[in-house]
């Protein structure tokens, strides 16, 4: 797993309570497994901001793309991470 995903995932560990016992690996599916919803989108997305000095551009977000890791990191790299 490469740094991105890495700090994705403790991010998502440390901001989702719903996550506590889930192992999250590429294939895990956060929103259509029932682990995150919107809200919980909305605060990870501020994490990741903050974490990464990125802006996430709400406006053009689809929530599909939260729904895995893989997809969150793209979203990351669409912001400007490297």
């Amino acid at each position: 797993m490469d740094e991105i995903k890495e700090q994705a995932v403790k991010i998502l560990y440390e901001n989702v309570e719903e996550l506590k016992g889930v192992e999250i690996n590429d294939n895990t599916e956060l929103i259509s497994g029932g682990y995150i919803d919107s809200f919980d989108i909305v605060n990870v997305i501020g994490v990741f901001e903050e974490v990464f000095g990125i802006d996430i551009d709400l406006e053009n977000i689809d929530l599909e793309e939260f729904n895995t890791v893989p997809t969150i990191c793209g979203v990351l790299r669409k912001a400007g991470l490297k």
